[in-house]
């Protein structure tokens, strides 16, 4: 007998046997290990975004003041994009992209609706949620609505319009948990939109109760590009109070899908509809503005783990739909992520991606950008500046005195810089006679872009 229990005898016996059965005309075991079957599509979805969160403001990525607990485990379960990218960094615009896949200059929703309602979408305007709803999905939607200043979410293919507080606050988790478990068996939709940590309605920070953070410890992350005093600590405290408190209420609701035997087979996905409300951030084209945290978590479809390329939160309706297995949107112009979700070694990255601002709540600030693996271009269409983000600190007019703040100057026509000697967007490029020919490259693509995509800004570059 061999070492390890098998003898010759044996082996001869499993040759005779295997001879028999080709005799007797039995097809002889397939060497080859069958492909196993293919997954089938989630049987629900939760959307979940976050107002106004830092693309890197979590404690899985890198923040040391707090702990946020739910999300840091959902990064673990998660296909997590380090280098996930909003097209636009103002609230409406980028809600607009995320349900129908297209740019702000295609949509239409080019500002905040509240303030111009004249740019709300249509109801008519097709969306991935009204795709769902006429494939039998159940739709629900609670906490932020910033589609339209006319139209509530009903009217853009949801059934169920969940109750917040009156400043479309989601602060209980009650009303999602049991809708959920009225849907436990149905194909669902849920969408949560959480106004934190958005400023309140009076533009500040203040500290949820139950929820406190010492300012102490709350220095602005090195990434949002701000010196580290007092009065910036203390708004920064109250943003990660308001972040403490969203990061319960995501765990509640992640909590009771699990308890409902739900978790394994709904997929949720996580993003934030762009950068912190602070000076150089939000409003902006920077990194620090459009920058996204973006997961996929489908435990019974996705191996969780970390992807580094270029993704673009115009992907987003087309991802979605293309894991349910269902057509819809062919006028999107974001392409799905499904493939790299999954894996596929033959996945293309993309090379470079594109964003674009026209308003925030005031007057227009028309601006393009594309960004490649290492280099950042904006082209300026008037020299308005960004603006400080929001809020009513005094102490911004002091940080706009400091030399490397730049968001409160007047904008030049041309910004190019090397993300990897200057994270931070500062060193402007554009004049350089050393990037000239990069400068020209990078001006090509966005032309490029602009045509292909019908943008009316395209003669005035």
């Amino acid at each position: 007998m061999s070492d390890d229990g098998w003898s010759r005898r044996d082996f001869g016996k499993g040759a005779m046997a295997l001879g028999a059965a080709s005799l007797l005309g039995c097809p002889e075991p397939d060497p080859t290990p069958a492909d196993p079957p293919p997954v089938p599509p989630p049987q629900g979805v939760i959307l979940i975004t976050a107002d106004d969160l830092g693309w890197r403001d979590l404690a899985a990525y890198g923040l040391t003041a707090i702990a946020t607990p739910a999300l840091d485990a959902l990064v673990a379960d998660s296909v997590g994009f380090s280098r996930a990218f909003d097209v636009v960094s103002t609230c409406s615009s980028s809600r607009a992209t995320y349900a129908t896949g297209q740019y702000p200059h295609t949509h239409g929703v080019t500002g905040l609706v509240h303030r111009h309602p004249e740019l709300s979408l249509p109801p008519t305007h097709p969306t991935f949620v009204r795709v769902l709803q006429e494939a039998g999905w159940a739709t629900a939607i609670q906490g932020k609505w910033h589609l339209s200043d006319v139209e509530r979410p009903e009217a853009f293919g949801f059934d169920t319009y969940l109750p917040t507080n009156i400043d479309q606050v989601i602060d209980t988790s009650n009303d999602a948990i049991w809708w959920l478990q009225d849907h436990r068996d149905a194909r669902f939709y849920l969408e949560l939109n959480y106004m934190q940590p958005h400023r309140d309605v009076f533009g500040e920070y203040p500290q949820q109760p139950g929820f406190e953070v010492d300012e102490a410890v709350a220095a602005p992350p090195e990434w949002w590009g701000l010196p580290d005093w007092p009065e910036i600590r203390a708004e920064v405290a109250g943003y990660l109070s308001r972040l403490r408190w969203m990061d319960a209420l995501i765990g509640e609701v992640l909590g009771a899908l699990d308890g409902a035997g739900l978790a394994e087979d709904t997929l949720v996905v996580f993003v934030s509809d762009n950068g912190p409300a602070f000076p150089g951030c939000k409003t902006t084209l920077y990194d620090r503005g459009v920058g996204t945290p973006l997961l996929f978590r489908w435990p019974a479809g996705l191996a969780a783990g970390d992807r580094d390329e270029l993704v673009s939160s115009v992907d987003l309706a087309p991802t979605i739909l293309d894991l349910l297995g269902i057509d819809g949107l062919p006028d999107a112009q974001g392409r799905s992520l499904a493939p790299t979700l999954r894996g596929d070694p033959d996945w293309t990255p993309a090379t470079a991606l594109f964003s674009e601002h026209e308003r925030h709540a005031g007057g227009e600030k028309p601006t393009r950008a594309v960004r490649t693996e290492r280099f950042k271009y904006i082209r300026n269409l008037n020299d308005v500046p960004w603006g400080d983000g929001g809020g009513n600190g005094a102490w911004k007019e002091v940080l706009a005195l400091e030399p490397d703040q730049t968001w409160d100057e007047p904008r030049p026509p041309e910004e190019l810089f090397d993300l990897e000697a200057d994270p931070l967007e500062r060193v402007n490029l554009a004049t350089d006679p050393a990037f000239a020919g990069e400068l020209d490259a990078m001006r090509g693509r966005l032309a490029d872009w602009m045509a292909a995509t019908d943008d009316a800004r395209l003669p005035e570059l």
